[in-house]
């Protein structure tokens, strides 16, 4: 089952077609919190809404907008985030692919927590995604096999996802190999304090990315005038 968690924060595109989100009536989809403002703005309806719900900005919403939805409604001061919860959630609830619409920008410690979220999904055997338009953001990790990615391409010279860049989590991340882009690496160690694999470009119709050994962040970005 795909989940789809709306938090809050800005969104950089106004439809899910810019975000290239394709959402369905079998999908589980989840606010979290303020993040019910934002699935609004794009024109979804969540069918849960997570959290304290001390930042929905309730005028602009209907009167009884929030009275037939699901709710897990907790303390405003509490151990765990809104979109924790809603992860947690997510995964309690059979999800075996997350994506998160917002969550980048603005508050750095709230970018970082969110970021850090890839990790803790990927930890319970779960995909993950998150994205707020100009970004999008995915973990690939190994303790064992290589695994493998393929990124396509979406940038057509004036649309898209135009730069490709990887992270390393852990301090280092053994064996990484990059084909498709205009600076392909093969079979070399990304180190967490020394990032360099930044702002590449993907050239062919995807990019194939292996790793070796670590936990690494994906990383597709655009420039907007935001």
């Amino acid at each position: 089952m795909t989940a789809y968690i709306f938090t809050g924060g800005k969104i950089a595109v106004g439809s899910l077609d810019g975000l290239g989100l394709h959402i369905s009536g079998n999908d589980l989809i989840i606010a979290a919190d303020s993040g019910y403002n934002n699935a609004s703005r794009l024109g979804v309806r969540p069918g849960l809404l997570v959290g304290d719900l001390d930042s929905i900005d309730r005028r602009k919403l209907a009167p009884d907008e929030l009275e037939h939805i699901e709710k897990i409604i907790v303390p405003a001061i509490k151990d765990d985030t809104d979109t924790q919860l809603a992860v947690d959630t997510a995964i309690s609830r059979g999800a075996d692919e997350i994506y998160i619409i917002g969550g980048l920008g603005g508050r750095l410690d709230h970018t970082l927590s969110s970021v850090f979220l890839l990790e803790y999904i990927a930890d319970r055997g779960a995909g993950a995604v998150m994205t707020d338009g100009q970004s999008r953001v995915r973990v690939m990790k190994t303790a064992g096999e290589p695994v493998s990615l393929e990124i396509p391409k979406t940038f057509d010279g004036t649309d898209g996802f135009k730069y490709l860049s990887l992270v390393s989590l852990t301090d280092e991340c053994n064996g990484v190999r990059i084909s498709g882009v205009f600076y392909p690496l093969g079979g070399v160690t990304l180190k967490r304090s020394y990032s360099y694999a930044v702002s590449n470009e993907i050239t062919s119709d995807h990019a194939e990315i292996t790793l070796a050994r670590g936990t690494m962040l994906v990383i597709e970005s655009r420039d907007l005038n935001l």
